[in-house]
């Protein structure tokens, strides 16, 4: 993947892609754009995202399926992709044409093909079989030629000798040849002695048909080394050979115990003290809500009127202190304003004409249950006589009100506070089980997340005694966690591995094996890797420096002087043959692998036709 490719959620808002930009890896930066996303409905969004890349140092662009998105962004000024593969591919550049066959570049870059070639410039072939065919060619065409200008040089006559040509001539062009026809070119006559041979001490007798002196001589050098051919061929096919060949013998390594730390304090791969870099993955998150306000402030007024005092007691005046207690039938309480003295009444006979006075009364509770009807206040203050002494409200009292509206509490907002803090830490969560945003193969570890100190948009005290129905409050902090590559760890077990191998041994390509569990976290936040690795080892061996351990001995004793580097197996021919012969050149031994191909070292001579072969 690419570096830099940051993934937004439909929801994020655009203060969270710029922190995202700033944040990112690399000065490359490609916002991953989802339908519906907050970010994509409107211009302005990407424009303040590209003037924030532009602050930050970052190439930013935007890579959003949608169609209507890409155009916004690209009305912002953004490169716009549709697809991750194409913002990669537009990362990656074209690329050159190669040529399949040879590695090298096509002709687009290669330039106008080449001149067809003279054949005194033929390429060499390029593989062994073509290498063969035109060394064969060349010496079959030599011999010839030597035998024609032989020829030439017996009869003297020029022009019934044909000038040889090569059977195959290599081309340059693959394992197959080609014949390359060579013509003849016509020789003038030779009046001369041929060069080969004595010169003869007298002119050719009458009737020896031009026959010379020098051709028997010819004819017993040919003798010779045709005897000489027969005697080596016989000697190659008759003289006893042996084929060993060597499996070299495999040891192994280990099991090695592996404990490997991670630490954040780390640079590069420590083998030596097993340890490994981890870095702190940062990880922002947010989270906001919209809260219904709860709490209420409620204003209320007492209710006012007067009340009437009439005194039926013809003896005496009653005086009603200030603050005295007038009450309803159904139990509202009213308290006097002042203090009132209420004359004695007059007797008439047959009955006594009370007296009166009145007072201003106000309600003991505030709010609109104090607003009663005339006449309702007939219960006079605790201690007075009810025989003598009566009251009541000759009109409704009146002023008593409530009214509520919504205020924010301190009480709520803790509980907001609380329930915002819950949200960013399962935001948190959620981040790092998504990822986190970390490379390819970056192993996190969730009991190492530190949320960090949060941050409000608004001082929360500050919303305390608000007159409002709702409010918003939003949080945000840079979390993180400890991320660990684990790809380190087959770099420190392949170093212990390869200080374990003996001397005169060497590591067996691919044998190393590694069980390592997914890390774990200590009490003490440390990182640690356990697990084991193991390998094979072969001995290393030298073909050339076994010879002198078999020769002179049987199979068996050949085979167990060889037990040490591993196992042997020995052939001799022909089959009466009871040790290994001590000529080099007939005996062949090769190192071979397990797979039986022939392994580094090995050193063989050609058997004898016929001979059998391991």
């Amino acid at each position: 993947m690419a570096e830099g490719i940051v993934y937004l959620d439909v929801d994020d808002e655009i203060t969270s892609a710029a922190s995202r930009i700033r944040s990112a890896a690399g000065t490359k930066v490609a916002l991953v754009i989802p339908n519906g996303s907050r970010i994509a409905t409107s211009r302005i969004n990407f424009r303040l995202l590209s003037r924030e890349a532009l602050v930050s140092n970052r190439r930013l662009s935007v890579i959003a399926g949608d169609p209507a998105s890409r155009a916004l962004a690209a009305s912002a000024g953004l490169p716009v992709f549709a697809t991750i593969a194409e913002y990669e591919a537009a990362l990656a550049g074209p690329k050159p044409a190669v040529d399949d066959d040879s590695g090298t570049v096509g002709p687009e870059a290669a330039g106008p093909a080449d001149a067809e070639l003279p054949a005194a410039a033929v390429k060499p072939p390029r593989s062994k079989r073509a290498r063969g065919a035109a060394t064969g060619a060349a010496t079959t065409g030599a011999a010839a030629a030597a035998g024609a200008a032989a020829g030439v040089a017996a009869t003297g006559s020029p022009e019934g000798a044909a000038v040889p040509t090569p059977a195959a001539a290599d081309t340059g062009f693959g394992d197959e040849t080609r014949p390359v026809a060579v013509p003849a070119r016509p020789r003038a006559p030779v009046d001369r002695e041929p060069e080969i041979g004595p010169t003869p001490a007298r002119a050719p007798a009458a009737g020896e048909g031009g026959r010379r002196v020098g051709t028997p001589i010819l004819v017993t050098v040919a003798a010779i080394a045709l005897a000489v051919i027969v005697v080596g061929v016989a000697a190659y096919l008759l003289l006893p050979s042996a084929t060993i060949a060597v499996t070299p013998r495999q040891d192994p390594i280990g099991p090695i115990a592996l404990t490997i730390s991670a630490d954040p304090a780390a640079t590069a791969v420590d083998p030596a003290n097993s340890v490994i870099p981890a870095n702190h993955l940062d990880v922002p998150v947010e989270a906001s809500q919209t809260f219904t306000t709860t709490g209420r402030h409620v204003e209320q007024s007492p209710a006012s009127g007067s009340v009437t005092f009439s005194n039926y007691d013809p003896t005496a005046s009653n005086t009603i202190q200030a603050g005295s207690i007038v009450s309803t039938e159904g139990g509202i309480r009213f308290r006097t304003q002042a203090t009132v003295t209420v004359p004695a009444g007059t007797f008439v006979l047959p009955s006594v004409i009370p007296s009166r006075r009145s007072v201003s009364i106000e309600a003991v509770k505030d709010g609109p249950d104090g607003n009663v009807p005339a006449n309702a206040i007939r219960i006079v203050p605790p201690g007075e006589n009810p025989e003598f002494l009566k009251v009541n409200n000759p009109d409704p009292t009146s002023g008593g009100t409530r009214t509520e509206t919504p205020e924010v509490s301190k009480a709520e907002v803790d509980k907001a506070v609380a329930a915002l803090q819950k949200t960013l830490q399962a935001n948190l969560t959620a981040a790092i089980a998504a990822g986190a945003g970390a490379q390819p193969g970056t192993r996190l570890f969730p009991t190492t997340a530190d949320l960090g100190t949060p941050t409000f948009d608004v001082d929360p005290t500050t919303l305390v005694g608000k007159a409002v129905d709702t409010f918003d409050l939003r949080i945000s902090t840079t979390g993180s966690v400890i991320a660990v590559d684990p790809a380190p760890v087959r770099a420190i077990a392949e170093a212990q591995i390869r200080a374990k191998v003996a001397p005169d041994h060497q590591l067996v390509d691919d044998s190393i094996q590694m069980d390592v569990d997914d890390g774990s976290v200590g009490e003490d936040g440390q990182v640690t890797f356990q697990g084991t690795a193991r390998a094979m080892q072969v001995v290393v061996v030298d073909a050339g420096k076994l010879r002198g351990l078999v020769k002179g001995k049987t199979a068996a004793e050949a085979e167990a002087a060889l037990a040490p580097y591993g196992a042997a197996r020995v052939s001799m021919w022909p089959a009466w043959v009871t040790t290994v012969t001590g000529v080099d050149a007939r005996l062949s031994i090769s190192v071979v692998s397990q797979a039986g191909s022939p392994g580094s070292g090995a050193s063989a001579s050609p058997p004898a036709s016929g001979s059998a072969a391991p």
